[in-house]
């Protein structure tokens, strides 16, 4: 069954083949408050995978701490139609913390194969958005995706739908904490909260084959304890209606700075 969401009227609906600024304008304000469909018929494969503790905490901001059991949610997902720029893909890894303002998930490292996608992303809500290639495949039962960069196939996975959700856990409605976007300065960044809205169609337990491969420009597999023995994973359809919350928290600096920069930067 699907999470349903009610939908605001706006006074200044998305027009499919509006161009130039005023639409772009349009778009970051619903981004950041307003409950319109920047994403749907998104195609999500998520999979939970123990993290390497001592490697992750490295990361964390001040007062993050890992959540227990200590994971990750790797995903690729597809989004099919979007209102700011055509469809594209992307991957990222989600780690599970908990912090003074409650539980959610932190994204030290995320990747797309469109440039408007990155831009929004890291100068709006602060994903650590990198370009890379990131085929996907979808043939209604089974799934295949994998992403290339700097000539390394850094993630491959092969997910097939087992058996539907009645009442599926959220893909990415969690509070979220990320750095960086808005009044970021590089070396010392702010912390924002926020929780994207979602509705979800449909979410089916998967039977998943995945493989990390080392690379000095994506050092997420460094992260991972056993990329190879998933703990959970499943196929998700959803629509994203924007994010609420938008609140800065805290403040990074040099160490985490030093610390993310390969997963950030190069």
């Amino acid at each position: 069954m699907a999470r349903e969401a009610k939908l605001v009227e706006v006074p200044f609906p998305l027009k499919e083949k509006e161009h130039g600024f005023w639409k772009q304008f349009k778009v970051m304000l619903a981004v950041t408050g307003l409950k319109v469909k920047l994403w749907e018929d998104t195609t999500f494969i998520l999979v939970d995978v123990p993290l390497n503790s001592a490697e992750a905490k490295k990361i964390l901001p001040l007062f993050m701490c890992l959540d227990k059991p200590h994971r990750a949610t790797f995903f690729i997902a597809k989004y099919a139609r979007t209102a700011f720029t055509g469809s594209y893909n992307e991957a990222a890894l989600l780690v599970h913390v908990r912090t003074p303002l409650g539980k959610g998930v932190y994204c030290p490292w995320m990747i797309v194969n469109d440039d408007t996608a990155m831009i929004y992303g890291r100068e709006l809500l602060g994903y650590p958005k990198k370009m890379a290639e990131i085929p996907f495949n979808d043939d209604g039962k089974k799934i295949t995706a994998s992403l290339t960069r700097r000539g390394i196939e850094v993630i491959s996975v092969q997910a097939e739908r087992v058996k539907k959700e009645e009442n599926p856990a959220p893909v990415l409605q969690m509070k979220t904490f990320n750095f960086g976007g808005m009044w970021q300065s590089f070396a010392f960044n702010p912390i924002w909260l926020f929780k994207p809205r979602e509705v979800i169609h449909e979410s089916y337990t998967a039977k998943t084959v995945l493989d990390i491969k080392h690379s000095d420009y994506d050092p997420i597999r460094d992260l991972i304890a056993d990329y190879k023995n998933p703990m959970d994973a499943r196929i998700v359809k959803t629509d994203i209606l924007g994010t609420r919350m938008m609140w800065p928290v805290g403040l990074t600096g040099v160490r985490i700075f030093g610390n993310t920069f390969n997963l950030k930067f190069r």
